[in-house]
Formats: C-alpha cells, sequence, structure tokens
C-alpha cells in the first residue's frame, strides 16, 4: 500500500514537472518575434544659436500600452509577461518643414531617450552623427542590446530628443519621430 502511495506521488510529481517544461518549451515554439508599427508623435526644435553644446528638442509624451500592442500580434496568446526582450528597432526622424538653410545638415550629433511612467530614469536608446548633407529625414542608430521590457510596462512613454548643431538654425523646426519596437 505505501508503496502504491509512493508510486502515484512520483508520477503525479512526474506529470506536473513534464507539463510545466513543456508548457514553456510550447510557448518558445508558438511565439514568434516581431517589430511594432511605428510609434508617430510630433516634435519641435527651437531656434538653435549654440552649436558648442548639446541642446535639447525637448520631450514628446506618447501613450502606450506594449502589452495590448503584444495581445493584439499574438491573437491574445501572449502578454508582456510572456516576453523575454524588447529592444529599438528604428528611430526615424522626419522634418515636415525643412528648407535649403534649415534642415538636418544643421546637425552634427543627434540623441533619443525616454523614460517612462513605471520606470522615470531616462535611458538613450539611440544616437548617432550625420552627414553634413541636406536631408528632411535622420534615421537615429538604436543603440543595441538595450532590453526595455521593464521601461514598457507601464502606459506611458516620454521621449526626450536633443542634439548638437554644426550650424545655427534661423527658424524653429517641426517634425515627427518615428520608433519601431522589436519584440521577442
Amino acid at each position: 500500500m505505501k508503496t502504491r502511495v509512493l508510486l502515484a506521488g512520483l508520477l503525479v510529481g512526474a506529470v506536473l514537472l513534464f507539463s510545466t517544461t513543456g508548457c514553456e518549451k510550447l510557448k518558445k515554439k508558438l511565439f514568434k518575434a516581431f517589430t511594432t508599427g511605428a510609434v508617430t508623435e510630433n516634435f519641435t526644435i527651437p531656434v538653435i544659436t549654440d552649436t558648442t553644446v548639446k541642446a535639447d528638442w525637448g520631450t514628446i509624451n506618447n501613450p502606450y500600452n506594449i502589452d495590448s500592442i503584444i495581445k493584439a500580434e499574438t491573437g491574445n496568446l501572449f502578454s508582456l509577461n510572456d516576453i523575454k526582450k524588447i529592444t529599438v528597432d528604428e528611430v526615424k526622424l522626419e522634418l515636415t518643414d525643412a528648407d535649403a538653410d534649415n534642415n538636418f545638415a544643421n546637425f552634427r550629433e543627434g540623441y533619443c531617450g525616454f523614460y517612462t511612467d513605471v520606470n522615470t530614469t531616462p535611458v538613450e536608446i539611440a544616437t548617432g552623427v550625420n552627414p553634413d548633407v541636406y536631408s528632411s529625414t535622420w534615421m537615429l542608430p538604436p543603440i543595441a542590446d538595450i532590453n526595455l521590457k521593464d521601461y514598457l510596462s507601464g502606459h506611458s512613454l516620454t521621449y526626450l530628443l536633443a542634439g548638437k548643431a554644426r550650424r545655427a538654425t534661423n527658424k524653429v523646426l517641426h517634425g515627427k519621430i518615428h520608433v519601431k519596437f522589436h519584440v521577442e
């Protein structure tokens, strides 16, 4: 009798262990990494006269719910809790009123960071140098391998944009920031 109870207990334990391990393996097989659609927000660059310092271009507030995006992309099978890593895939800046004297050629370096309502410590997510040629768009290279999962568990992002000027600008510039995240 004791042997049967012991064997039954071992069998139940083995089944539970196997089913837990099997679920994790199944999740990994079913979940396919994806890149989100671009978050698009407006920003404004003030007139820049000092070319010796990094100038703040301001903050951009964006309501954002990565958990809803993950659920929508996976047919409600997965949520943020099932994700191991979220990185920045793309940061694209676009000026909507660039001209020959005021465009991204005026800037030698650009910076993009953000913080959220869950983690208010800013993190830089993209930075890069820019060639001295006319352009109304600028792809800032993402900083590789920063896992932003813990930042993105909230519902509000605040982007921080800044740049170091090569030449002064003589008007306020308006633009859009487009950010894509890679979820795996």
